[in-house]
């Protein structure tokens, strides 16, 4: 089977060397010179980084990450409000979550996939339905036939508008600024994500290194169409949170911030189409309101892979109707998830943030634990 995956971010690496472990050969095209890497820390939950450990083969990919166990939120005074292990008692998880520089986590898959594997500067730009095959139209006005062609290309994604002309991303009303900076607080913890709530917005931190303060931090407010804060807007807008928190944000160097409109997609529309699928951002781009977006592309990838090496018919048409079957309801109840999650944290008064509130949509998200693919 002849196989392209469109788009070379940490989805689409991730599918590659997936389908590479379960003996499926492919190709990444990337329309950029590099890997897209936006420089700053991504978060993986349990159920993904098990899905890395099948990928990697070995444990030592947990060495270049910092496990979190715990998420705690507190109030803008810095009182806790609310801590939730990452892996609750009774479940059995067999992993921390993980967090990671995004850079070395690139380096790692691009490793792992070998040379060859990625071919650059070569975007796609036209998809043709050829029955069953499928042409791709690259950057580089060439022209390929492919069995199956994945779509990994992200919330700006051509694959997309192929299945689902009419899909686009929304405008969630937010905005997120991102950091990463040598920063030591008593107040700071090396084994947790730490989110400070205010007025609409919140500022969150996680450990980067089990061996240096080093730490990413994102910020994340209501722009209400008005000009994006640098960082001194920022350190204006949180004022009232606690002043370890102020002076991490004031300590990161201006370049490194990185400030952009947050847009999502419902996971909603069809995700194939004759020999075309997507999977991650490009099917379902989720605010990072507990960082899930990756591990739940890492789970899309899985369920893939197992659709496709798992079909006895003569074609592919079950395979990927039973993958979207499974894809598509997990990833829509865990969207609903996070959506709740996001208006209880941006789009209610911060005194709204108490154990009551928080809970119930925490239980909901570790009851889908129960149901993840490992």
């Amino acid at each position: 089977m002849k196989i392209a995956i469109i788009g070379a971010g940490l989805n689409g690496l991730a599918c590659a060397l997936m389908l590479k472990r379960f003996g499926l050969s492919c190709t990444v095209y990337e329309r950029s010179l590099g890997p897209r890497d936006s420089g700053t820390g991504i978060y993986v939950w349990p159920q993904g980084v098990q899905v890395l450990r099948f990928l990697f083969n070995n444990r030592e990919f947990l060495e270049h990450g910092k496990a979190i166990e715990f998420l705690d939120t507190y109030s803008r005074e810095g009182q806790l409000i609310h801590s939730q292990p990452v892996r609750p008692s009774g479940l059995g998880i067999p992993a921390p979550a993980m967090m990671f520089r995004r850079t070395e986590l690139f380096r790692l898959l691009l490793q792992e996939l070998g040379d060859g594997a990625v071919r650059f500067q070569m975007g796609c730009n036209r998809l043709q339905d050829l029955g069953q095959k499928t042409r791709v139209s690259f950057s580089d006005n060439s022209e390929e036939d492919f069995d199956l062609v994945i779509g990994a290309d992200g919330v700006g994604s051509t694959v997309r508008e192929f299945i689902n002309p009419n899909l686009a991303p929304y405008d969630t009303g937010l905005v997120a600024s991102r950091g990463m900076v040598d920063f030591g607080s008593d107040l700071l913890k090396s084994d947790r994500c730490q989110i400070f709530t205010s007025a609409f917005s919140r500022v969150v931190t996680y450990p980067l290194d089990a061996h240096s303060n080093y730490r990413y931090w994102f910020a994340a407010y209501q722009h209400h169409h008005q000009p994006l804060h640098d960082r001194a807007g920022l350190l204006k807008l949180f004022a009232e949170l606690p002043s370890e928190v102020v002076r991490m944000i004031a300590a990161t160097e201006e370049s490194d911030i990185l400030t952009h409109k947050m847009t999502a997609l419902t996971g909603d529309g069809a995700w194939h189409r004759s020999r075309v699928v997507m999977l991650g951002d490009s099917i379902h781009a989720m605010l990072p309101t507990l960082g899930y977006g990756l591990t739940l592309g890492l789970e899309n990838g899985f369920m893939l892979a197992q659709a496709l090496i798992g079909h006895c018919d003569d074609n592919l048409d079950s395979a990927l109707q039973r993958y979207e079957i499974r894809a598509a309801q997990r990833s829509r109840s865990m969207l609903k998830v996070m959506s709740d999650m996001t208006d209880l944290y941006y789009f209610e008064e911060d005194r709204a943030m108490t154990p009551t509130r928080i809970s119930p949509i925490v239980n909901r998200f570790q009851d889908l634990a129960l149901t993840t693919v490992f």
